[in-house]
């Protein structure tokens, strides 16, 4: 049978009876950085929720929740700072310094948002 075919035809039976199991790539190329976190057209799952339709709506209508954090903070800034809670005989040193720490934060925050983006 060999003798009567040609080359070419010789050639195309050759290679389409020969499997190769050459892979040069992973098959997977996913790999967990964080755990919990997906990166596929970003999913974020943070653990069990009393409602999870909530809480993505809100994600989609307010913002992020590091948005949502920034305006608590804000919030609690503005208020420490109206009531003068740093000076306040009310609170022990030990107090005013945490709502002090909380400031720096705050203040921190503030900066590296108004920083030109690192490369």
């Amino acid at each position: 049978m060999l003798g009567s075919l040609n080359f070419h035809t010789y050639k195309e039976l050759l290679v389409q009876s020969v499997y190769m199991p050459l892979q040069l790539a992973p098959s997977s190329l996913t790999q967990p950085i964080l755990p919990n976190w997906s990166f596929h057209l970003f999913n974020v799952n943070l653990g069990a929720s009393s409602n999870a339709a909530v809480e993505r709506e809100a994600l989609e209508k307010v913002g992020s929740y590091g948005k949502q954090i920034g305006h608590l903070a804000e919030a609690l800034e503005l208020i420490i700072k109206k009531l003068k809670l740093l000076e306040s005989k009310e609170l022990s040193q030990k107090e005013r310094d945490i709502l002090q720490v909380f400031l720096g934060d705050v203040s921190a925050v503030r900066q590296i948002k108004s920083s030109p983006p690192k490369a």
